[in-house]
């Protein structure tokens, strides 16, 4: 069936839950595959199991037909239609299943990226062996890494995490979160969402103070959100940067020039629009 689409496949996304997704981007639109597994299917011992049926829903969310398993199995499905893309994406929801990893490795050898989420209320000794288990095995290949409220423990840290070789990272709420560590992590792009009272100005300014004086010299990008009703202080913020500040855009952002000891220069776009607040480190061309 994906032949039979003769449209170019951009990336390919796997969603690893109680009903495993398997979606298809396409320029245009995408298909997803939805595996219903046995009801009894609570944890993934192995990619082995085999999918009761298959449901494809394309763009639109239009049911396009359910057909049977085909005779494959999880494993089968994913090497099946991840064949028709290198660009694999891997998401993994920690709460619901428990994974075999020797198998994870087996039928994903060269993901691009991987996303683990867990939205439980109060996390367990297992989810956080979930996380730790599934980054360890995925974090010296993946280049992209997204962690969305992610149990971590003293023994693979966000520290840990932040210093592997990335080209990306995406940090969701995670209570472990110290944005001074961030000046010795090794990426190139970096977009934190966080709480008001875990968000700190004068940790960010001394962040700055720290890439002036040669932190972070692969860091190109990095994004900051927090909600807030009120205005920050961002004197606090630019205090000691010697900032230049360029043309305000409007709705109230503001944008400031920045140059560390090596004559590079980056902009900092600041704004606020009544519910949250932004800053926005961009290294100048």
């Amino acid at each position: 069936m994906v032949k039979a689409l003769h449209l170019p496949i951009l990336d390919v996304s796997l969603r690893m839950k109680e009903r495993p997704v398997i979606n298809l981007r396409f320029e245009n639109g995408s298909c997803e595959f939805i595996l219903a597994m046995p009801t009894s299917y609570q944890t993934m011992p192995s990619l082995t199991s085999l999918a009761i049926s298959v449901r494809v829903i394309g763009r639109g969310r239009v049911l396009h037909s359910t057909m049977s398993n085909q005779q494959m199995n999880l494993g089968n499905w994913i090497k099946h239609i991840g064949s028709f893309c290198e660009n694999i994406n891997a998401v993994f929801s920690v709460e619901d299943l428990k994974f075999d990893i020797p198998s994870l490795r087996n039928t994903l050898p060269k993901l691009r990226r991987i996303d683990v989420v867990c939205f439980k209320d109060e996390p367990d000794d297992r989810d956080m062996l979930n996380s730790q288990n599934l980054l360890r095995a995925f974090l010296s290949d993946v280049r992209n890494v997204t962690l969305v409220r992610v149990p971590l423990g003293e023994n693979l840290s966000l520290q840990h995490i932040g210093t592997t070789n990335l080209k990306s990272l995406e940090i969701n709420f995670q209570s472990d979160l110290n944005l001074l560590d961030v000046s010795t992590w090794n990426v190139e792009s970096c977009m934190i969402w966080t709480l008001a009272h875990k968000m700190s100005i004068r940790d960010l300014n001394r962040l700055f103070k720290l890439w002036i004086k040669g932190s972070n010299p692969k860091l190109k990008e990095l994004s900051i959100h927090w909600g807030t009703e009120i205005t920050p202080d961002w004197n606090v913020l630019l205090g000691g940067l010697k900032s230049v500040e360029t043309k305000a855009k409007e709705g109230g952002t503001r944008n400031f020039i920045i140059r560390n000891f090596r004559g590079i220069c980056a902009k900092i776009e600041v704004k606020h629009t009544g519910r949250g607040a932004a800053v926005v480190f961009t290294l100048s061309d």
